[in-house]
């Protein structure tokens, strides 16, 4: 027969336990509204960055001769890959339900693949959870590690990320960069996202490429019948200035908006798991009430039985 005692100490700490994912959700579920409309906010920004890079982006091919002089110059083609390089955000906290898993699941899968093709990959690991993992499963080559910044990401913590991996792709450590993220989807639903971020060359709408690897710089231009009638760009103080100052704010843009992205969904799988572990004790506090109830019967009956079985001893 149960001991009634342990079963009420268990029904004590489940209930203890109950009150604190109930705290878990209800601040997980505050931060996640303000992690959304911080998201949000910055869409518009990003998509208008976008059409202002890809304006100035198809405007430089009128300006080919003087991009040799730009330290960003590089970014703008594609070449041979053989490094790859890879930026893989987690979160630094668990209790998140399967969020880390998935998203450490799936960086270790992209990386056999790499492997796989003859290929290096090189990472930059953001994130407490999966610093953690690549240090104890992974041998490959790690460019940077930035943690304790997923629960509110920074345009800082985006500059550095850019700063690193802009410096490694200009100096030939990578020949591409990849972006493994999760984007918000919904309350209970996010996505995990491999974003391509360089080269520009393929990402922007372009009307024809600034440089073609193939034949070097673009020297003739083909012009295709169009209706729409747009201005005239006039890039100030001049394209490479333009070029410098622009590319850099693009890419950091676009790393902010994928951190904010993966906070909002990090926050939103903490408090969907957080609501199911919640739910999850209250059922068991009703399963173990039932179990406390029939074993403070079976004593009952059973210390009846005694008076009743000595009673008749007695007469």
């Amino acid at each position: 027969m149960p001991n009634l005692k342990d079963i009420r100490n268990r029904i004590r700490s489940v209930k203890s336990t109950r009150k604190i994912t109930q705290a878990m959700e209800m601040v997980a579920a505050a931060k996640v509204k303000r992690a959304e409309g911080r998201m949000k906010a910055g869409r518009p920004y990003t998509d208008a960055l976008y059409d202002v890079m890809t304006r100035v982006y198809n405007e430089l091919k009128n300006h080919v001769k003087a991009l040799s002089e730009s330290r960003y110059v590089e970014l703008l083609a594609p070449r041979p890959i053989k490094n790859v390089g890879i930026v893989v955000v987690s979160s630094d906290r668990g209790l998140c339900g399967s969020y880390n898993t998935s998203v450490i699941k799936q960086a270790f899968q992209l990386e056999r693949a790499i492997k796989e093709k003859g290929l290096t990959p090189k990472f930059f690991l953001v994130g407490n959870k999966v610093i953690n993992a690549f240090n104890r499963y992974s041998n490959s080559e790690v460019l940077g590690k930035l943690g304790d910044c997923t629960a509110a990401p920074q345009v800082e913590h985006a500059n550095e990320i850019a700063e690193v991996m802009t410096k490694a792709f200009v100096d030939g450590e990578v020949d591409s960069i990849e972006v493994l993220s999760t984007d918000f989807i919904s309350m209970i639903s996010y996505k995990i996202h491999l974003t391509s971020v360089i080269p520009i060359k393929g990402k922007l709408k372009e009307h024809q490429p600034v440089i073609d690897p193939s034949q070097g710089y673009v020297t003739e231009q083909v012009h295709e019948p169009s209706k729409e009638v747009k201005p005239e760009l006039l890039l100030e103080p001049d394209p490479v200035e333009t070029l410098d100052q622009l590319l850099p704010m693009y890419m950091s843009n676009v790393l902010y908006l994928l951190l904010l992205e993966a906070c909002a969904s990090e926050l939103a799988a903490r408090m969907t798991a957080m609501s199911n572990a919640t739910k999850n004790a209250g059922d068991m506090i009703d399963r173990l009430t039932l179990d406390y109830n029939k074993a403070r019967q079976a004593a009952i009956t059973q210390e009846l039985l005694e008076v009743v079985a000595g009673a008749e001893a007695l007469g």
